[in-house]
């Protein structure tokens, strides 16, 4: 069994100018530290990457999202701007790979493949491990039976801009102006929350939109929704499409990023062109006005979930990566 001691540093604005490498060195060299593992900002190993004191611990890299300079809607290619920007941050990641990193772990295909062809790294040095399915969502599914009253469309997404929730707005707009009742409720909370709020006043829409808000147990609504709807610019690993899927929802998302990857166009969900609200809509209303697509969809949806691998999968294959890691130092 593993045990392991919780160590709160103090929050760092920028790791580059904040002594955040002094920080670490003190609190590895402390505590016997084996393995630094590090999500989510960049800025952590390029830091490490920047001193003159040579850095041999064994260090993990997650990559949860695709970089920021090889995100194209974050990075137009096409702008000087996000030339410069993107030539800059190959250098910046080939000396970072060099210097800090032992391994990567990528959530998606579509990451992994960003990283290689771009040479932030080689093949040799990354890992693809999609996050596991919590305990909570695997259960016996069944098919889902549609709400023929008036059905519920739900999102499960943090307000921000990366989540265009202002997309899956429009489209419910359309909806409700085609005639179809059906309520929409997001689960979720954020920055551009108020926006949105006052966007589903504009359209008229407030009375069947609901905003629930931080929910610590999201399968309570899952269970409740009888369609789930993703509309986002760009995406690391959709878990919460697979968590859906585990109450045999039927499925519509935005065609990118790491989406096309857990869900292929009319076999186990229906998925839109980003930022195109009227494509979402007829989606939507596909789903909603034809039962049997609604079956075969949840039925689909049931099918691609309990192929997935558990959150104890997901760790153990984490575990065997810091063997291997370890190793490598060893044989070094």
């Amino acid at each position: 069994m593993l045990y392991s001691d919780v160590i709160i540093i103090p929050e760092i604005e920028n790791p580059l100018w904040s002594g955040y490498r002094d920080v670490i060195r003190e609190l590895c060299k402390n505590k016997s530290i084996d393995i630094v593992h590090i999500h989510f900002t960049f800025a952590q190993v390029f830091a490490l990457a920047c001193s003159f004191k040579k850095w041999e611990i064994p260090t993990i890299y997650h990559w949860h999202n695709p970089p920021i300079a090889l995100n194209s809607y974050l990075t137009p290619k096409k702008q000087f701007k996000g030339l410069l920007k993107r030539s800059f941050s190959g250098f910046v990641a080939r000396i970072t790979d060099q210097r800090i990193i032992s391994t990567h772990i990528s959530m998606s295909k579509e990451i992994t493949d960003l990283l290689i062809k771009n040479k932030w790294t080689t093949e040799k040095k990354i890992k693809f491990l999609p996050n596991g399915i919590s305990s909570q969502f695997i259960q016996n599914t069944i098919p889902k039976t549609k709400n023929n009253n008036i059905p519920i469309i739900g999102t499960v997404a943090n307000f921000r801009p990366q989540k265009d929730h202002d997309t899956l707005l429009k489209a419910f707009r359309i909806l409700i102006e085609s005639g179809i009742r059906c309520q929409l409720w997001i689960v979720g909370d954020g920055p551009t929350r108020p926006k949105m709020e006052r966007l589903a006043a504009e359209f008229g829409i407030q009375s069947s939109v609901r905003f629930l808000g931080t929910v610590l147990n999201p399968s309570e609504f899952y269970s409740k929704f009888d369609i789930f709807v993703l509309s986002t610019h760009y995406e690391g690993h959709p878990l919460a499409i697979l968590e859906a899927m585990g109450f045999g929802l039927p499925i519509v998302a935005t065609r990118i990023s790491s989406i096309p990857e857990v869900i292929t166009d009319e076999v186990n969900g229906l998925l839109f062109n980003p930022e195109d609200s009227t494509q979402l809509a007829q989606a939507i209303k596909k789903i909603l006005l034809d039962d049997k697509v609604y079956s075969q969809l949840s039925e689909a949806s049931i099918k691609t979930f309990k192929v997935q691998h558990s959150v104890d999968d997901w760790a153990n294959q984490v575990l065997s990566t810091y063997d291997q890691v370890l190793k490598l130092k060893v044989d070094f």
